[in-house]
């Protein structure tokens, strides 16, 4: 396998492209700057003659007036501080109204590195959209084969998607299901039917497996639908990517959780903006019969997820605890 190396560090192969140059040019910059301390170079001769002469005469006046001016207290300093240091870089938070369901809420995005790495691939996929058999979506390649994975561990009768978008997610998990389950069937909703695309509600995936839900992803009629869909007894697997505000998110959460069965998985995409990590904090804090798998988290270096995968532990068997019931996370391996 051809691994290259920084010093004794090896580099992955795996970590290809953009993200491994990126990874590459920084532990250079480490390595350059450890190596880089600076060793007192010997002096000429002439110099050093010059330097044992003023230790004999004893210190000159100039070198006594830099050394009063070292002594000075700073605030008797004059004039501006040299070197003051590099100035802070101030980050704008942009703040976003909508209006979601004759509700205001604000969103904000995030402001950390995840926020500005994701910036970057939306900027990416607009100059070169993501398509799957033709249809436009939003979430990126990685993020989709975690999916799949995890789709293929549960095999779900149902994925009930809070989202729909473009409609090409949808075909993408309608598609997963042919092989996974065929009798499995993706509910998909949201609020706002006309952006989806026109050829996703043509393909026949769609009309094989998907069926649309117009409405609020909190409202109470969907899930009076939702719950009349799914009934009892069925492996239900959940992603939820709606309005990326607390509040509603946090509603979202409360209401969708009841539909995943044992051992299954819900999904909080765009974990990012602010407040959805306390959201979901609180969430797990209040709900001991879910946990967090944060392997998935470093599967493929970054995901939109980070955090948002929950899974619904197992019942416990007879004597045993609920918390050392749970499956082990899913490595792909």
């Amino acid at each position: 396998m051809d691994v290259t190396c920084i010093g004794s560090l090896p580099i992955p192969p795996m970590w290809s492209g953009r993200i491994r140059g990126a990874l590459l040019a920084c532990l250079s910059g480490l390595v350059l700057a450890g190596c880089s301390s600076e060793v007192p170079k010997p002096k000429p001769a002439a110099e050093s003659e010059t330097a044992q002469k003023a230790d004999k005469d004893g210190p000159s006046k100039a070198q006594t007036a830099k050394q009063g001016e070292a002594q000075r207290p700073a605030d008797a300093a004059e004039g501006p501080v040299s070197n003051p240091g590099p100035k802070p870089v101030k980050r704008e938070v942009k703040r976003r109204g909508h209006s979601y369901d004759g509700k205001e809420f604000e969103v904000v995005r995030g402001k950390d590195g995840l926020d500005a790495i994701d910036r970057w691939t939306l900027k990416q996929r607009k100059k070169q959209p993501i398509y799957f058999l033709g249809l436009p979506m939003r979430q990126i390649p990685s993020d989709n084969w975690l999916m799949s994975e995890l789709l293929y561990e549960i095999k779900p009768d149902f994925i009930v998607e809070a989202g729909t978008l473009h409609g090409g997610s949808a075909v993408y998990y309608a598609a997963l299901l042919e092989f996974i389950n065929p009798d499995g069937r993706v509910l998909t909703i949201d609020i706002n039917e006309d952006q989806i695309a026109p050829e996703a509600k043509a393909h026949a995936l769609w009309g094989q497996r998907v069926e649309f839900l117009k409405g609020s992803s909190t409202a109470p009629e969907i899930h009076e639908q939702l719950a009349k869909r799914i009934g009892a007894d069925k492996r239900v697997f959940v992603t939820i990517d709606t309005l990326h505000a607390p509040k509603h998110v946090s509603r979202e959460l409360e209401l969708y959780a009841e539909y995943v069965s044992p051992g299954s998985y819900m999904i909080l995409q765009d974990t990012y903006y602010e407040g959805l990590p306390e959201v979901l904090d609180a969430f797990l804090a209040s709900h001991p019969d879910w946990e967090r798998v944060d392997t998935l988290d470093e599967r493929f270096v970054f995901t939109k997820y980070r955090g948002g995968f929950l899974r619904k532990k197992q019942a416990a068997a007879s004597g045993q605890p609920a918390e050392q019931s749970a499956e082990q996370p899913v490595t792909g391996e």
